[in-house]
């Protein structure tokens, strides 16, 4: 049963989700939860993309790995339970027991130890992720059965297992 401090924490690569984003967008007057997202605006996604400070990010194969065992090494220093974690090229999806401590902080702590874990593999960029993100707090059981299965089976690229080396994923084993 989850507890009150379980979360599903997502969060975009720098410069994936743009205000005007014809997927819709949030914004200062759109942001209320479960409110629908506004139509994409081509005016605002264009002066979006034009105060980007670098190109978007794409994280490679061998970045997805580093930020997933990072994300992993946090929440055991932490002392959190990690239900599910899945880095894709473009976003990331976390499902954790935070207790005491409040779902936008669980991010921002994940985040930052994730851009921590890049820049330790000398990994260079000034931007890795939008600001912000998603919190849903997950109040029952089929809750988090749903949000896990979404995490682990329900994403556009193929998962990419963060406790494999990338010395053993190029040579298509796997070290335990």
């Amino acid at each position: 049963m989850p507890c009150a401090e379980t979360y599903h924490l997502t969060w975009t690569c720098y410069g994936q989700w743009l205000h005007g984003d014809e997927r819709g967008y949030v914004d200062r007057k759109h942001r209320t939860p479960g409110e629908p997202y506004p139509e994409g605006n081509l005016q605002y996604y264009n002066a979006a993309s034009n105060r980007m400070a670098e190109a978007a990010c794409w994280l490679t194969d061998d970045e997805r790995r580093i930020a997933g065992r990072t994300l992993r090494e946090a929440c055991d220093f932490r002392g959190w339970v990690l239900w599910a974690v899945n880095v894709q090229p473009d976003h990331v999806h976390v499902l954790v027991e935070a207790r005491e401590t409040s779902g936008k902080r669980a991010r921002q702590v994940l985040k930052d130890r994730a851009t921590r874990g890049l820049e330790a593999e000398g990994r260079r960029r000034q931007h890795w992720w939008t600001e912000g993100g998603k919190v849903d707090v997950i109040r029952h059981e089929r809750q988090m059965q749903e949000v896990t299965d979404y995490i682990n089976d329900r994403q556009p690229f193929a998962r990419i297992d963060d406790r494999e080396s990338p010395a053993a994923s190029a040579a298509g084993s796997s070290i335990e």
